[in-house]
């Protein structure tokens, strides 16, 4: 490690040191702030040769790190993407799982509707049927109960003794 990479860090922060780096950087601010930076080449040529001595001044540590944080945001980006395009596929997806479920819970509630007709309809039909049959063993009883009233005249008539008319 050199002598600039191994620093105090208490020095810098209380002043006593500086690193070359922020003091090109504070330069570079000062040329900037100054009127006239880029009216002539010189000044141009004296920004870029700053910037190009604050990018060889970087340790290769913070240049990778440079390098993460846009391969970072360019991987981030590309993931918000993804994901934003996720959401939109599967909010059309839940849109018409929901419209599917409406008109499924339509089916069910006028399935259940026809089912509670057709039971009303089938119970009335059967009510009906009854009252027929009834009314039909009715008539049968009757037709029984007069049979069984002439059988029982007949045989008290057959049982009788018979009346012997007399010649005259």
């Amino acid at each position: 490690m050199s002598d600039q990479e191994n620093f105090n860090l208490d020095e810098v922060i209380s002043g006593d040191r500086k690193i070359e780096y922020v003091d090109k950087l504070e330069l570079l601010r000062e040329k900037v702030n100054s009127k006239g930076v880029l009216s002539s080449r010189s000044n141009k040529k004296e920004l870029i040769e700053i910037v190009e001595n604050l990018i060889d001044l970087m340790p290769v540590e913070l240049r990778t790190a440079r390098w993460l944080v846009r391969e970072q945001d360019t991987y981030l980006n590309k993931a918000r993407e993804e994901a934003n395009e996720i959401l939109s596929i599967a909010k059309v997806e839940s849109d018409r799982l929901i419209a599917d479920s409406y008109v499924l819970q339509e089916a069910v509630i006028e399935a259940n509707a026809l089912i509670k007709k057709a039971e009303d309809e089938a119970q009335a039909y059967r009510a009906q049927i009854e009252d027929e049959i009834d009314l039909k063993l009715t008539e049968v009883l009757n037709k029984f109960e007069q049979i069984n009233n002439f059988i029982e005249t007949e045989k008290k008539r057959l049982r009788q003794p018979r009346k012997i008319i007399e010649p005259e």
